[in-house]
Parts: C-alpha cells; structure tokens; sequence
C-alpha cells in the first residue's frame, strides 16, 4: 500500500488508477531455445555483477512504481478531475516507460497484453480480416466489436480521434508508441463521460506532452525463422520556453514490417492443414454413390457430422486444372487433372469429405493446401508525426495546439477467385485435347483451377490521417476550471483488390471456340470467345481473347487482363469537434470532502465519402467493395456529473463516495446521395459507489446505460445485391407448394448493407469488485471484479432466408420481400439490410494482483526491487441471440473460430498474464507467464467429451475442445549513463516471445468458409512463433 500525505495531514491509500503506475507488464518477450537466445540472454545478463556498486545510493530503482500525485488527476471514465484513487470502474494502467522497457514499438502489442481485449482486427490476423481495413489495427475490449464497427471507444488525450475506418473505429498503428506517457483501460461502461462506442469501455492513451530532452530510438526484430523482419526508428524532443510559460513536443516514428507470407509454406503446424470437414452426404469417387453420417453402410458412417483433421485441400483446385466430381459431366470424364501443357490427363485424387457444392474443403488426395493463400503478417509500413505546444497567455489563460500526421501502407495475399464450380465449360471448347472431348460426349463440366499460378490477387491499402486541435482553458473562481477545444480531423484511404474475377468476361473468354469451325464448319486454328462470332455480340465481350486455363502458364496474359481485373474503393472522411466544460466544487461539503460537479457541452459533425471509380458492370464482380455512397452525421451532446463524498473515517465505515452522471445525445444523420434524414435523442447515464469498509478493504460498483449510435458504413453503405441463383442468391420459398407445407428453391436477388432505419444500441453494464489492499504487508494490491454487459437491439444482418422465414410464419418483414404476384411463388427481392434485432450479455470476472517489494527490506546489503503483477479473465457467460425467433447461445468458453465472420469473439475460460520483474538501477528484466486456458471449440457441436454425444446427430464432432497454451517472454534493458545526470544515457534493451516457440494448438476455422482461414484462432494464439527485438535508445 502506498501512502500519500494530503494537505490536512490524514492518509488516505492511493490506488493503480491514481498515480501513473509503472506497470510490471511485460510485452511477449520472446526467445528461443537455441545458441542464438543464450548469446543474448547472456550477453544482457553480464552487466549484473556491476549493478549493486551502481546503485548503492539508489532510493528508488528504475521502474519503480511512483507514489500517486497527491494534487488532481483526470481519470478515465470521470470528467472530474480528483485523486484517481476514489474512482470506482476497474482499469488497468501501463506507462510508456514500461512500454519502452519491454520492447514494445506498437500500442497494439501493449492491448494483447490486456485479457480482456480481443485483437480480432491485427497484424496477426491477416487471413481472417483481408477483405477490410487491411493492416489496421483496433482495440476490442470484452471481443464485443461487430466486423465492421467498435464497441470500444478508443480516445487521446482523453478526447475523440478521427475515425479511420468506416465503421468508426481507430487504427492504433496511427498512435506514436515512443511518445505515449500511459494507456488507460477502463473495462465499465463510459458513454455518459464520453458519449457513443463507450459500451465494452474505453481505451485512452496519455500521450508525453511534457517532455523535457530529447529521446531517439532504433531497434530491429524478426521471428527465429528468419522472417517478420521488422525495422523502427524514433526521434523526440520536448523544450520549454517564455520563461517556463510555455511548452513544445514534436516527434516522429517510422516503422516497417515485411510481414510473414503464406501459413501453410512458412509453418510446419500450418503445412499440416488442420480443418475441419463436412461428413454429409460426399461423393464418391468414381461413382454417383454418396457418404456421410447419417447414410449407413457408407465409408464414413460412424464419423460424426463434423470432422477435424489434418491434410486439407482446396475444393478441387489445383494449378493444373481438374475436371470436377460433377454432373453433368460422365462419370468418365470426371476426377481427371491436367497434365502440364494441358494436352492430356490423368486420374486425379479428390480425397473425401467432398460436398455435392464441392466449395467446402477436403481431405486427403490431390491439389494445395486450404492454408496455401493466409498470409500469417500484413506487411506494414507506417509513419507517424506529432506536435504539441501551449502557452500561458495570462495567468489565467492558457492556449494549446496538437497536430497528428500518419500514414499507414499495408499489402495482403489474397487467393485469387477461381472458376465457381456452377460454371460449366462446354465440350467443344478449343482448348480441350481430344481424349477429353470424347470422354465429355458432348456433356458439359465442372472445371477447378488454384488460380495463383497465373495471378497475384492482394489487398492494398493506402492510408492518411491529420488531426489539428486548438484548445483554451483557464480558472474561472474558487478551484472551478474550464476548457475548450476545437479539433479537425481527415481521414483519406485508398484501398485496392488486384485480381478479382469479373464473371460475364470470365464466361465469355473461356468459351473458347475454333472461329473457322463456328463459322464455316472447318477449323482455322484461330481460336477466339465464341461470343465474338455471333453477329450481334455483347458488348461486354469486347476486347474478349480465349482463356485457357488447361494445363500449367498456358493462359494468354491479355485473357487474363480481361477476366480479372482490379477494384479500389477511396473513403475520405471529415471529421470537425467543438467542445467546453466546466469543472469545480459545488461547496465543502458536511466533512467528508468536497462535492464536485463537471458540465459541458460537444458538438461533433462527421461526413464521409466512399467511391470506387469508373467501373463498368461493378455489379459483375466475384468482389466489390460495395456502391458508392456519401453521409453526414450531426452530434450534439449535453453532460453533466456530481461526485459526493458521504463520509469518512465513521464507524460504519471509512469511506463512502457516490458519483452520478449523466449525458443526453442527439444526432442528425442525412443520406447525402437519397436525401434521406432523420434525428434521434438517447440518454445514457452511469451510477456508481466506492465504500472502504476499512483502510485496507475496499467495495466498488458501478450501473450504466450506454449506448452505440450506427457508424457510418452501418448507416449508408451501399451494396451490390447478390448474383440470383448464385451460392448466396437462393431462398426456400415457403409459397410455391403451401399446400404440402413444402419449400422450393427460388433465385433471387439479395441487397445487404446498411440501413437508414437503424437506431442506437443500448447496453446495461454493472460491475461489482472488492480491492484489497493490507497495511501488514506494504506494496501487495489484491482485486477482483464481477461485471455484466447486456446490449438490447443490437445491429444485425438478417440472412435473406431468415426473412422469408419471419414473413412466412410471423407475417413480419414481408415488407422487405418483394413478390412478383399476388400468390408470392416468384420472389424477385429481399432486402436483407442490417437491422435492431440482436442482444448480446457478457459476463465474467476480473482478477488482478499486484505485489512490489524492495529487497533492501529483507537485507540492507541486497539492490533494486521484484515486482510479481498478474492479470485474469474469466469470462463464463457471452450469451448471443441473433434474432427475436431465434434460441440464446451462450458462447462462452470458445476458443475455436471467431463467430459470425468476427462480428463478436467469445474468449477461452480463462486467461492469465504474469510479470515478474527485476529492477536495479539501470538494468530491468522481465519474465512474462501468458495462459489461454483449455476452451470449447464450438459450442453449437456435441463431442465424445459433451454429454449426450452421438454421431448419428447433425450436431456430433470428433472433438470440441481446443488445447491450452501456456508462452514464456523475457525482456532486458540496460542503462548507461553518461554526463552529470542519469537522465542523460545510452539505453541497451532486447526481448524475445515464446522462447519455447510453443506451436498453436488446432482450432480451425473452417477454410474461411465464416471463420478465420488457420488452423488455429490467431486471436489468442501465437502463430509467429519465437521472435527477438533488439534495440538502442539514447536520451539526452
């Protein structure tokens, strides 16, 4: 416990959330087992000896925790400003100071080590999140965050950022890590402090802006396998001037990742293709005959419905091409591969598991791994500048400025969209050798091709960010404050998706035909697009040359160029904020302390316009990135918070403290390109208690309503509705034979996107803890918290089959079916738009320990200081129900893949992070413990170790657990000294995750087909394997 005298001479302790805690945490400090991790873990080790005659006269080693400022600080989740240690939400601090010790050159290393943050969107989770903010990353406390949104406010400053997403969220590679003073986590609701996002809590980084010196940096680091080379360098400079009445900060930062390449070729526990299969109703080989769980005395009856296992391979694709499984090809003329000039063929193995679709993946036999296209790393480039300065003008005014620039460029590898496998070639193709024209007899086929021979598909994207802040504050009387600010922000982003199939020119260029055979009946040898020998041809078929996609690089490049093209999309969005608040006290109070009050007012204007150039028949694409589409929204917020000290030091107890507070938002949004408006009012509100019942024990709780208005993408995206009787573009219609209750396949098609129509979310959230913090052993720090988060009307996107369902049964959302008669057999449209249907409930607990000891306590003789810190989640309940119809499904304690696409992460049951560290003097070390407990794979399957497994059952699996994961980090840092001051020295540091390179345990997520494209779940595994970072900083 650390004690902090007041002015009135009483004691009151100080907690983590009130002084600026130098945080034992240490970031993956990796290593490995070989000669490469003794030589540095020695070569850092041997400055030991000479430390104790360094710090003999040393009162407080370096990475101390400092003792809380006894004057006024801003806490997160409050607006006014009081010693933190009062506050009543659960937050965990990490300083910059820490950050730097451990190696640490991104913000977004630092939230991993958080258990309740889930990095779904990051660097380390390219194959999952390639189709979208590629290379960003963004904080996700409680794994709330929907796909293509947040539910965690992310501020700097204590105040908003420009968004750099459409859907509102910010891109942490935009945060200078070598300038942040601390990061503020605070896991309670906080939108009446902040306003919309605040619903899972906020994640505020405290950037140095009084720094004194100069401080640069250089470091470099990669994996053990030589690759995730990663280079980053840093320059900062603080000064005062005016005779101390101001002050001045700039500094930039420039890093470059070159990412890890394709899972499967790079990783062995990759190579080995884990993934989990279909055993329902798979073709066999050879045969019309069928296999699967439920069809005895075929080979795989008796495996359940669900298979994970090794070896998968794309859905019969391979480089060669392969005449697919399917009708109406001849079983002759199925199962056959290409030889390498395309002239001839030969059996082709197509393993098992191999659906009637045949879009699934397979097991076994011929062709590439699924994981063959999975990028492991972004590559990543990013530069960051930024400026701070204020000035007293007066004694009682003070004006400030801040001004951002960034810049973030990231590349990822994409599988490029081969033929779908409802594209039938015809027989008389040009291309064809003889002996398949006449296996074929004149019947089409089904063609499978990996396409990434001939073409390279990435997603790029290019991004720039600019924030300028103007702020003024001053004393208005007594200790009351105020300030204000104005603040700009732009966010341009260039994004770009190469080699992306265009269907209509697809078709055309691989219906390959002998002109002189078409047209005269005797073959010329010039082979062109059949589609150009008609005397009307379609226009799209201009410029059409024959693809032939037979064999290995037979494929005319200028085909190519016709099939597959690329698509871009620019988003730019502006952002203008004006805000004031007042803050003081209201009066002294009855002797527990003074009642403080804030009040202000924000008005915030957003606007955003997404395009995506001329291109002709977008709509034909196998990819878009959706219509363009343009909005503006209009925030105008009023708050207001009271703090009240009940009592102190009375016989029931030592303290008790209430807060109130409390926020009405309205917003504007209009549709810039319909016209559309609307305008919306939402209260949020928080309520919360701290009581000491004595010095040492403490109860906190809070209740809030917090709230989420629609995003941007989530208001005004427009959407290429799906291809009709396309994978995604067919519905069973309940109407074409009521009278047997039956349904048919109807073709139709389906618009997604956003709705106009959305409202605010709403989420309750309480929280419950006790900190513990006994006088009979100084420096230990105990907490445990319980909290609920549940969220009413949460946005969602209805399947278009859910809403035929809804309107067959329900009579609801017929409206949003259009029917081409009366008697509805023919249905011509869904609008399947995203809507407030959703809840969601989280619950779990926190656990947090804190133990600091000066070892000149035990002996006189002994130096420096241990610090043992660690972190837990336990989240038991993550309840989803995706629409009022549907069943709850508690998702708690999964670990397998990401659910719905990413639109929320469930965690594993548990998960620990443990610090121990060293600090004497100049040299700090740190061991870092990391555990991912043992979780469910899917919560939706029954395995042999769930009651009630049977795998006759369309739910049964082979196996529905994943593996824990247990990593051990190191980091080192040594000072030297040189001039009068050790404020001025040469910084040596160096850090290594998993030294045991721990492989990822297996929790596939389906090839991508909705889940992350590993065999693994790269949100909580590590999938880099061992990784060192050395460095030199020099401060002065």
């Amino acid at each position: 416990m650390t004690i902090a005298k007041t002015d009135r001479g009483q004691q009151e302790r100080t907690s983590m959330n009130s002084r600026p805690v130098r945080c034992m945490f240490s970031r993956k400090a990796n290593g490995i087992p070989s000669a490469s991790v003794i030589a540095l873990t020695a070569a850092l080790a041997a400055a030991l000896p000479s430390v104790p005659a360094m710090a003999q006269e040393s009162a407080a080693p370096q990475g101390a925790s400092e003792e809380a400022d006894p004057g006024t600080v801003i806490v997160t989740g409050s607006r006014i400003k009081r010693n933190g240690f009062n506050e009543p939400t659960p937050a965990t601090v990490m300083s910059g100071e820490l950050m730097a010790n451990l190696g640490q050159v991104n913000i977004s290393e630092t939230l991993k080590l958080i258990p309740q943050n889930s990095s779904f969107q990051s660097d380390a989770t390219a194959g999952t999140t390639a189709g979208a903010n590629v290379g960003a990353s963004f904080a996700n406390l409680r794994g709330l965050n929907p796909f293509n949104g947040t539910r965690t406010l992310t501020l700097v400053n204590s105040r908003r950022f420009i968004p750099t997403s459409d859907g509102g969220a910010i891109d942490l590679n935009i945060i200078p890590s070598a300038m942040i003073q601390r990061v503020e986590t605070v896991t309670g609701g906080a939108s009446a402090a902040y306003g919309s996002d605040a619903i899972a809590g906020v994640v505020n980084v405290i950037l140095e802006n009084n720094f004194q010196g100069i401080k640069a940096q250089v470091d470099y680091g990669q994996t053990t396998r030589n690759d995730g080379k990663s280079f980053h360098a840093s320059l900062m400079g603080g000064t005062s001037f005016g005779d101390g009445r101001g002050h001045f900060v700039a500094g930039i930062e420039y890093q470059k990742n070159e990412g890890i390449g394709d899972c499967a070729k790079v990783r062995l526990w990759c190579a080995e293709s884990y993934d989990i299969f279909v055993n329902s109703n798979s073709i066999l080989p050879g045969t019309t005959a069928r296999s699967g769980f439920n069809i005895p005395g075929s080979p795989t009856y008796g495996l359940p419905h669900y298979v994970i296992g090794p070896d998968s391979k794309q859905a019969y694709n391979e480089p060669r091409g392969v005449l697919r499984n399917r009708g109406p090809a001849p079983v002759q003329a199925r199962n056959l591969r290409f030889n390498e000039d395309g002239t001839a063929v030969v059996q082709f193995d197509p393993g098992r598991f191999v659906g009637e679709a045949q879009i699934g993946p397979r097991q076994g036999g011929d062709g590439v791994s699924t994981y063959d296209d999975s990028d492991i790393q972004t590559p990543l480039r990013r530069w960051v500048g930024y400026v701070y300065g204020q000035y007293d003008l007066t004694d009682a005014l003070q004006v400030q400025t801040e001004f951002t620039y960034a810049r973030r460029t990231a590349s990822s590898t994409n599988a490029v969209v081969p033929p779908r496998s409802t594209n039938f070639f015809n027989a008389d193709n040009a291309f064809l050798p003889e002996s398949v024209r006449t296996l074929l007899n004149g019947a089409q086929f089904s063609f499978g091709k990996d396409m990434d021979g001939l073409l390279q598909a990435y997603n790029e994207s290019d991004a720039t960010v600019f924030r300028g802040l103007l702020g003024l504050s001053g004393p208005l009387f007594g200790d009351w404050t105020w300030d204000a600010y104005y603040q700009y922000g732009r966010n341009d982003r260039h994004q770009q998706r190469t080699g992306t199939r265009v269907n209509t020119p697809f078709i055309y260029a691989t219906d390959a035909v002998d002109e002189g055979l078409v047209k005269t009946g005797v073959a010329n040898g010039n082979i062109v697009c059949r589609e150009l020998t008609k005397a009307n041809p379609d226009p799209r078929a201009q410029g059409c040359v024959a693809l032939n996609l037979f064999g290995l690089n037979n494929a005319d490049p200028r085909a190519l160029a016709y099939a597959y093209r690329p698509v871009m999309q620019d988003f730019k969005y502006n952002q203008h904020v004006l805000s004031g608040s007042v803050q003081g006290t209201i009066f002294d109070g009855w002797g527990a302390g003074p009642i403080s009050a804030a009040a202000g007012a924000d008005y915030r204007v957003e606007s955003g316009d997404v395009w995506h150039g001329d291109i002709p028949d977008y709509n034909d694409y196998a990819f878009t990135f959706g219509l363009d589409y343009a909005g503006e929204i209009k925030v105008l917020e009023g708050f207001g918070e009271l703090n009240v000290p009940v009592f102190r030091d009375s016989a029931i107890g030592d303290l008790l403290e209430l807060n109130g507070a409390i926020r009405y938002t309205r917003n504007h949004a209009k549709n810039r390109d319909s016209g559309e408006q609307k305008t919306s009012g939402t209260t949020s509100w928080k309520v919360s208690a701290v009581y000491d019942v004595i010095p040492d024990f403490r109860i906190r709780a809070s209740r809030s309503r917090d709230i989420r208005a629609a995003g941007f993408r989530e208001l005004f995206l427009r959407n290429v509705p799906t291809e009709p009787w396309s994978t995604s573009g067919i519905v069973n219609n309940w109407w074409l034979n009521p009278v047997a209750s039956q349904t048919g396949n109807d073709g139709t098609p389906i618009l997604n996107g956003g709705s106009f129509a959305l409202t605010p979310e709403k989420a309750d959230t309480t929280t419950l803890g006790a900190v513990f913090q006994p006088r009979f052993v100084p420096g230990l720090r105990f907490s445990v918290d319980w909290y609920q988060i549940k969220i009413n009307d949460a946005v969602t996107t209805l399947p278009g089959q859910r809403i035929v369902d809804f309107c067959h049964q329900f009579d609801i959302f017929c409206d949003r079916i259009t029917f081409a008669g009366a008697d509805r057999k023919d249905i011509t449209f869904i609008d399947a738009r995203q809507v407030n249907l959703a809840k969601l409930e989280v619950r779990g607990i926190d656990v947090e320990l804190d133990y600091r000891l000066n070892l000149s306590d035990i002996a006189s003789s002994w130096n420096g200081a241990l610090n043992f810190r660690i972190l837990g989640n336990h989240q038991y309940d993550f309840i989803s129900q995706a629409n009022p119809a549907a069943s709850p499904r508690d998702y708690g304690g999964q670990s397998g893949p990401v659910v719905d696409g990413g639109d929320f992460n469930p965690a594993p049951p548990w998960i620990w992070n443990a610090f121990l560290t060293y600090d004497n003097a100049g040299f700090n070390t740190t061991l870092t413990w990391r555990r991912i407990s043992q979780g469910i794979y899917n919560v939706e399957r029954i395995g042999p170790e769930d009651d009630g497994y049977d795998p006759t059952q369309p739910n049964s699996i082979n196996t529905n657990r994943v593996k824990g994961a247990t990593y051990f980090n190191l980091a080192m840092s040594y000072r030297l000294p040189f001039g009068q001051s050790d404020a001025r020295h040469i910084e040596l540091f160096a850090s290594m995750d998993n030294i045991f390179d721990r492989k990822p345990p297996v929790a596939p997520g389906g090839g991508g087909g909705g889940g992350s494209n590993y065999p693994t779940n790269p949100v909580y595994f590590d999938t880099f394997g061992s990784k060192w970072r050395a460095g030199i900083r020099v401060r002065y």
